[in-house]
């Protein structure tokens, strides 16, 4: 392996384990949604079912493990090659003793990606620690509003009835589950109770990628805007219109 392959092996393996994981962690929310996951949940009484299926770690599990993975790798990657590394430098300095380069100046910048990689690696799983603290505290208050209006029990029996998914085309995004009653996503998690919106408008963020749209929601009673995202604008103006409708039959008049 030359130097440039080197350099560049614990990015490429980042970049290929990443992708990976993502998809991976794609098809497990896709299971959830459908209703493939474990048939355990459907006993539980609702708090616990939507705690379960909705708490940060099911979403971000194969994540975090993989940074764990490559942080492992990473660390045995500098430690193993650095050292061997330095060995072949020190070689090197004993046949060429005048040479003007220090081996630990050469050895730091052939491993100077590995060890920036490292240092990123220990901030995402800190980072990842920190906000998988902050959701769960956000899905616990979530469950709490709805269990105080009485609204979990019929909520799991609409997850569970509901057969309309929506693909948003978001890789980091779960699919929708548009309920008759309540609009579900659960990753980001989100339980919406259709009678609880009391705005919806389609919005576009412009990005060199490419553009995205969400719909951002306005709740009633509440200072707080939802927002969910989805690749094509068509997409998002029909889940808008669905939920219009639905919400139309179900209290006779548009209220947006």
């Amino acid at each position: 392996m030359g130097d440039f392959g080197q350099m560049m092996f614990i990015p490429i393996v980042f970049i290929v384990l990443m992708f990976i994981a993502i998809i991976t962690k794609k098809r497990g929310l896709e299971k959830i949604v459908f209703l493939e996951s474990n048939d355990k949940f459907e006993d539980l009484n609702p708090r616990d079912f939507f705690y379960n299926i909705l708490k940060m770690e099911r979403g971000a599990k194969i994540i975090y493990w993989t940074e764990i993975i490559l942080l492992i790798v990473d660390t045995a990657y500098i430690l193993v090659g650095g050292y061997f590394q330095y060995l072949k430098e020190m070689e090197f300095l004993k046949e060429f003793p005048n040479f003007p380069i220090s081996p630990v100046s050469s050895l730091f910048v052939k491993f100077f990606i590995p060890i920036f990689m490292w240092f990123i690696l220990v901030f995402l799983l800190v980072f990842a620690y920190f906000m998988q603290k902050k959701e769960n505290k956000r899905i616990t208050k979530m469950l709490d509003d709805l269990d105080n209006h009485n609204l979990l029990t019929y909520a799991k029996e609409d997850f569970f009835k509901s057969d309309r998914i929506v693909d948003t085309g978001i890789i980091a995004q779960s699919d929708l589950k548009l309920g008759d009653d309540y609009l579900f996503c659960v990753y980001p998690a989100y339980i919406i109770p259709y009678s609880w919106i009391s705005d919806i408008k389609v919005d576009k963020i412009y990005s060199r990628g490419g553009n995205c749209y969400y719909l951002n929601f306005t709740l009633k009673n509440s200072s707080n805007f939802i927002k969910i995202f989805f690749s094509k604008e068509s997409v998002a103006e029909k889940v808008r219109e669905l939920i219009l409708k639905d919400r139309q039959e179900l209290y006779g008049r548009e209220g947006f």
